[in-house]
């Protein structure tokens, strides 16, 4: 948050927030009369006045015209959210209800945590989970026939992925030789990518020995997903174009589209890689989505044995932040505390 921002006077940060409560709460403008009201009179309309000047020279407000109210601009309520929000406790009953979900084996738990949050929060539920592709332990090869061979991957956590290749050719035993050294020196215990700029490296130096069928036999056989696995679940996603958000649909349809296409995954890992704790983005102040009008309150985990990802919601940028703030953070530290 920029530091001129912050500094900004304590007076000023206080008829700000209630300006912003009131916002959250009724969705309406507040003009300086309707503040010193809310205040019992004790700050004169003028002086309100002169503040909500301060206030608008940060940014932190938009004027309507329509009117003599302001409202908070999407930048003020990343302010609020950062410097004056107040999230309350977790109640007790939403509490329980975290507490008794038994989490025997989290990977399959997903959309039990969704379905938790989205009942707790009314809201759009997701939770991400960014997966390591394991290294590999060991790959090894049987000829089926003339043409065919299987590859065998073992991978360090224990899982196996065989792959068969069919060669154009008849497969010759220099051709197995070659692929033998190439196992033998250069596959156990590296990654996926490891493996793959290996591979380039050895039909780079042995071209002018290796043909055609040794080299398809090497990229089909070896070829192995080198990404991450971002495994993505959503709940709620109906509450989104029912809860009256003021947008167009065609913004509305792109972000769902991103959700169902785990595109919003990729942004989310990427937002959040290094933060810690509950984090807040709200429309036109974050490049996640388009939408205006539209929040999202994160928390990353990582469980005892490195599982990693993030829960979360989407909703109106009129969201119950005081609310659900408490909520995301518990639920994250729940998770982050399984093995």
């Amino acid at each position: 948050m920029n530091k001129k921002i912050s500094e900004i006077s304590q007076r000023a940060k206080f008829i700000f927030k209630v300006l912003v409560e009131n916002y959250l709460t009724t969705g309406q403008p507040m003009g300086s009369k309707s503040i010193s009201s809310k205040l019992n009179n004790e700050l004169s309309s003028a002086t309100i006045r002169n503040i909500l000047n301060e206030i608008n020279l940060h940014g932190l407000i938009q004027r309507n015209h329509f009117s003599a109210g302001s409202l908070p601009s999407d930048f003020g309520l990343q302010f609020y959210t950062q410097a004056l929000l107040e999230p309350g406790q977790i109640n007790k009953n939403e509490k329980q209800l975290i507490d008794s979900t038994n989490f025997s084996d989290l990977t399959q738990e997903y959309e039990k945590i969704t379905s938790i949050l989205n009942g707790l929060s009314n809201q759009t539920s997701l939770v991400i989970n960014n997966e390591k592709v394991p290294k590999i332990s060991k790959i090894s090869f049987h000829t089926i026939d003339k043409k065919r061979v299987i590859f065998i991957v073992e991978n360090e956590d224990g899982t196996t992925t065989n792959r068969l290749v069919e060669a154009p050719e008849n497969i010759e035993h220099r051709d197995l030789n070659f692929i033998s050294e190439f196992l033998n020196k250069f596959t156990n215990n590296q990654s996926p990518i490891q493996i793959e700029k290996n591979i380039k490296i050895f039909l780079q130096k042995a071209k002018n020995e290796i043909n055609k069928t040794t080299k398809i036999l090497l990229e089909q056989g070896i070829k192995i997903n080198k990404n991450k696995s971002e495994k993505f679940f959503v709940r709620g996603l109906p509450s989104l174009v029912n809860s009256k958000i003021d947008t167009d649909l065609d913004t509305l349809n792109e972000l769902l589209s991103e959700i169902e296409t785990g595109k919003m995954a990729s942004k989310m890992i990427r937002a959040l890689k290094k933060s810690q704790g509950v984090q807040i983005f709200i429309g036109s102040n974050t490049n996640l989505f388009k939408n205006t009008n539209l929040s999202m309150i994160f928390s990353n985990y990582q469980t005892k044995n490195g599982l990693t990802g993030a829960i979360g919601v989407i909703g109106p940028k009129r969201i119950d932040y005081q609310r659900i703030v408490p909520i995301v953070n518990y639920m994250s530290e729940i998770i982050s505390n399984k093995k």
